[in-house]
């Protein structure tokens, strides 16, 4: 009879654990099987190996450099999988032993994102988009970019949604319920008809966006809809772009910064500011010309004689 040791049990016991936390299927799956192999191949307790991770993250220890958002998904998700496996633990109901889990996962601090302006070569006009969806004979990218240019939401987001959250009421759109960052929910609506569509395509029993009852891989979608946007439009578009897109459009046809910061799931209105409003002027807009004739039925600004007893100026059509 095989004698096991206190260590190879717990050993065991662990290996059991991460098999467990890297067979959820959910939208950190596959940040998570990272997280699984740094610790597994480093024989370390997901709690302890979480800091060591971050590190190597940071240094990029397989010889890729991620950027600061990317390091940040995958801290959440490596800490997502260590609370599953706090709540489904023998200390589970233990209060002091939560908080101290808690202490150990805030102090894995996430990078600081600079929300940097999107570059024009970055977005879509509406023409572009149109004939993405136009031209592409690929019937699953049509949709998919419909649903992203049309809502904003992120590709995660869009491939988490659940058929149970979808609430179809009066009028032509229904409102339907996406997870964000850090698990934050939020409302979107979408035209009723395209929700259709998009059922009678997909025959999804469990979420909107499935294939062969499957969810569907957000960086293949990304890589369909490159390749869809090459063939159809001559240059390449990412899912997080058509995203993007939607946002641009929507400011530029001067819709609430807050609105559409709260579409777009950013709980500060200045990151959707600072990401999509024209950080630039074209030179005839910079230089304000009080000659120049105004819009149709005004008069031509020009300087005007002050009245009588007061000083300074007064300027035709700005009074």
């Amino acid at each position: 009879m095989e004698t096991v040791t206190k260590e190879q049990g717990l050993n065991r016991g662990h290996d059991r654990l991460l098999g467990e936390l890297g067979g959820i299927r959910d939208r950190y799956r596959f940040d998570v099987k990272q997280f699984i192999e740094f610790v597994k191949g480093r024989r370390l307790f997901i709690v302890d190996g979480l800091e060591q991770y971050a590190r190597w993250l940071d240094v990029g220890g397989n010889g890729k450099r991620y950027s600061p958002a990317t390091i940040n998904r995958k801290i959440a998700a490596a800490k997502n999988r260590i609370r599953y496996a706090f709540r489904h633990s023998d200390y589970a109901a233990d209060l002091r032993k939560r908080y101290q889990l808690e202490d150990v996962l805030k102090s894995v601090r996430l990078k600081k994102v600079d929300s940097l302006p999107v570059s024009p070569d970055k977005l879509l006009d509406v023409n572009e988009a149109r004939l993405l969806v136009e031209r592409t004979k690929d019937s699953t990218v049509r949709l998919m970019a419909m649903f992203l240019v049309g809502t904003g939401v992120r590709v995660s987001e869009m491939l988490g949604i659940l058929l149970t959250d979808i609430k179809v009421g009066k009028g032509n759109f229904a409102e339907v319920k996406v997870i964000g960052k850090g698990s934050k929910e939020r409302a979107i609506h979408v035209k009723k008809e395209l929700i259709e569509r998009i059922r009678k395509h997909f025959h999804g029993t469990t979420r909107l966006f499935e294939h062969q009852g499957k969810p569907f891989n957000r960086i293949s979608v990304t890589n369909r809809i490159k390749h869809e946007a090459l063939r159809t439009i001559g240059r390449e578009v990412t899912a997080q772009q058509l995203r993007h897109t939607w946002a641009a459009i929507q400011i530029q046809r001067g819709k609430d910064i807050q609105a559409v910061a709260a579409v777009l799931g950013h709980a500060d209105p200045g990151v959707t500011a600072r990401m999509y409003a024209r950080t630039k002027l074209a030179p005839e807009e910079a230089f304000l010309d009080l000659e120049e004739k105004g819009p149709a039925g005004h008069e031509k600004q020009t300087v005007a004689p002050a009245p009588s007893g007061k000083r300074g100026f007064a300027v035709k059509g700005f009074s």
